[in-house]
Formats: C-alpha cells, structure tokens, sequence
C-alpha cells in the first residue's frame, strides 16, 4: 500500500463534498461549513465562486475542479482528500437523464451511470482504508426516493439511485463496530435546478411545489453527524416511499412513470410565482 501522506493539521474537522456547486450539494456544503467543517469543494465548474460563499462560514475552504466521469478525477479528489485528512465524505455527484431510454443519448446515460454509480464505488473503495486505519469517520450518499421504484421516462436514474441505497446499507453492514458510519440520504422532489437541467420542468413531478435545498441538507447533516442509516426528507419523499411498498411492481411502475411523463399542455396550469428559494 502506498504510504499516506501526512494530514494536514487543522483545527476543524475536513470534509468532501461531491457535486458541491449547486442544488443539494451546496446546500451541503453550507451547512457542513456552518457547522464548522472546512470543507473540499468538487465539481466540474463553479468551485471557486462556492469556495467564496462559504467563507461567511469561517474556516478554511478549497476547491476542486474534476471531471468524477474519470478515473483520473476520481483519484485526484481522492488524493486531494488524502492529503487533508478528511473524515466527513459527503458523496452527492449526480446527473439525470429524462426520457424515453430508446430516444436519449446513450453517451448520456452512460454517463450518468459512471457519475451517479461508478465514481462513488470508485471514490469510496479509495478513501475506505483511510477512514477505517483512524478508526472513526462519516459517509454520506445521497440516493432518491426514486430509486424505490421502476420509473419509466427516467429508468436509468432510478436505477442509479436504487444501486445507492442498497451500497450504501450494504457498506453500513460491514462497517459495523469500526467506528465508520454510512448514511443513506433519500430526498424526494426539490426545489434545484435539476429538474430543468434534466428537461423535467413541464412534467408532472417538475410542477410539484418542493421543499428548498437547505432544508434538505439540514436534516442530512443531522443525520449524518448522528450516524443514523438513512433519512428520508419531506412528506412528498415519505409518501412516494409508503407508496413503494404496498403498490404491486406492474403499479408502481405506472404511478411513478406518470410523476415523470409531460404533462399535457391542456391540463397545464401556469404557475404562481414562489415564495421561497430562488433555484440554485
């Protein structure tokens, strides 16, 4: 095994954040901040303007700008995180690709399994055995209520999400008694920009009136810090996963294909202005 470089030492605890520049991730990242993490900032884009933010937190941020596609950026951030000691891993990267399978790119969903599943397999197995020789350490995963059900229009980011929750429990099993914990985050619909980033906004979910993203993470984090298995965030999140367990497959299949399906210009409503979050 490679020797592990020294730690850099810090008053406050180090933590990773993953997908960390936008919607839950950086309200993640936020919140970790606040409660007095310095947090490693990775994304694709948008790092240093996130660094900036969280200087209102007090500590000491960084940035980190990687492609978690790669396996090269895969292990520099683990390199990086290395090097900082980190002991909080907050693994939120992710992507939707909204459609039916047959008509959307397969370069894009392709690239929605390496992201969403393939770079936190990746990451983790990387950062494990560090976590495990401190004897003490925090993963979070954030999954989805949508990965508890077939889900036409979005059938490969359903399965992503499904692959997390059952990693994440999986791992939870053999870390037992070894002071690392992992937690499961299954949010439901949130007010991000990921529903219009994934073409989602005139689809029946994309309507829904949705909780802010800082909700999300303060839950999370509570969750996390605690080392509680899994939080489930907001009544919508619950309900869809009570649904998940009673409805036959065949059902569940066509209720939550019709949260993802166009909604018809003739039922469309306009909607009124929010009076919450703006999207972030």
């Amino acid at each position: 095994m490679t020797p592990r470089p020294p730690a850099v030492v810090r008053d406050r605890a180090n933590a990773l954040v993953t997908g960390a520049t936008s919607g839950i991730g950086r309200a993640l990242a936020h919140e970790l901040a606040r409660r007095g993490h310095d947090v490693l900032v990775v994304a694709d884009r948008d790092v240093d303007a996130t660094v900036g933010d969280l200087a209102a937190h007090g500590g000491t941020h960084e940035g980190l700008t990687v492609d978690l596609t790669t396996p090269r950026g895969v292990e520099a951030t683990a390199r990086r995180a290395r090097e900082l000691g980190v002991s909080t891993v907050v693994l939120n990267a992710g992507v939707g690709v909204h459609g039916a399978y047959a008509r959307t790119p397969l370069e894009a969903q392709l690239r929605l399994v390496d992201l969403n599943v393939r770079s936190v397999a990746h990451l983790t197995h990387l950062l494990l055995p560090d976590l495990l020789a401190e004897g003490h350490g925090r993963l979070l995963v954030t999954a989805s209520v949508a990965g508890e059900m077939p889900a036409p229009h979005f059938a490969t980011y359903a399965a992503s999400k499904a692959f997390l929750r059952s990693f994440a429990w999986s791992l939870r099993g053999e870390l037992a008694g070894t002071g690392v914990t992992v937690t499961a985050l299954l949010p439901g619909p949130t007010r991000t920009p990921f529903f219009r980033e994934a073409g989602m906004e005139r689809t029946h979910v994309g309507r829904l009136p949705k909780p802010s993203a800082a909700a999300v993470a303060r839950q999370a984090v509570d969750a996390l810090v605690h080392g509680r298995p899994e939080v489930v965030h907001g009544l919508q999140g619950k309900a869809m996963l009570a649904v998940a367990r009673v409805l036959p497959q065949p059902a569940r299949a066509a209720f939550h294909g019709w949260f993802y399906a166009p909604v018809p210009p003739s039922l469309a409503v306009p909607r009124a202005p929010s009076s919450g979050s703006p999207l972030r």
